[in-house]
């Protein structure tokens, strides 16, 4: 008789775990928004984008529309506005000890 796949024994195989790294400072942190606005002449998509670019903010994570509005010029719509919420992550300070 021959033994198929069910009839042969598995060894179970240490794998260690693996550990996330952090991308960030140690230490707790606070996501904030602040509001920005931008335009194009080309899209919403780049307007958004001039609208994160204006927030100035270092490493943006992640953005929320408020409003999107265009310009007509005729039938043709010619400039468009992004108005936007982008959020950011802030590291706190940890609280130092003081004089007592």
């Amino acid at each position: 008789m021959s033994r198929g796949a069910a009839g042969r024994a598995r060894r179970a195989v240490a794998v260690p775990a693996r550990t996330r790294k952090p991308t960030r400072a140690a230490g707790p942190a606070v996501v904030r928004t602040i509001e920005a606005s931008g335009e194009s002449a080309k899209s919403w998509d780049a307007a958004v984008l001039a609208a994160v670019r204006a927030a100035k903010v270092k490493d943006p994570v992640g953005v929320e529309l408020g409003r999107l509005w265009a310009e007509l010029e005729g039938p043709r719509l010619s400039r468009f506005h992004a108005s936007v919420k982008v959020a950011y992550r802030q590291s706190q300070r940890s609280p130092g000890r003081g004089p007592h």
